[in-house]
């Protein structure tokens, strides 16, 4: 689902206020310390939407041409990073955000 960029903060509130009305509990306090987290580390402030979405554009296109086994080899070295404890977790076990200092 692509967002409009042309929607404005009021209409994108609302709409997340829609989806939100519709989750269970859990979820919706998922959705709101996801909320709290983006509010805590905002963009900076020179970087605007159609800026982010070329950059987008560049990843799709850079993660489009890089060869099946060399994706592999990250996946390997990630899962290791995973296994040896190497990784934050960024949720618990009960699904609810874990702010790391």
């Amino acid at each position: 689902m692509a967002i409009k960029m042309q929607r404005t903060q009021a209409d994108l509130v609302k709409a997340i206020a829609d989806i939100a009305s519709t989750l269970l509990l859990a979820r919706t306090v998922q959705l709101y310390q996801f909320a709290l987290c983006l509010k805590t580390h905002p963009l900076p402030t020179e970087e605007t939407f159609e800026e982010i979405a070329t950059d987008e554009a560049l990843w799709d296109a850079q993660f489009t041409a890089t060869e099946d086994e060399n994706l592999a080899a990250l996946v390997a070295v990630v899962e290791s990073d995973i296994n040896e404890g190497k990784m934050l977790t960024m949720f618990d076990e009960r699904g609810e955000f874990i702010e790391h200092q």
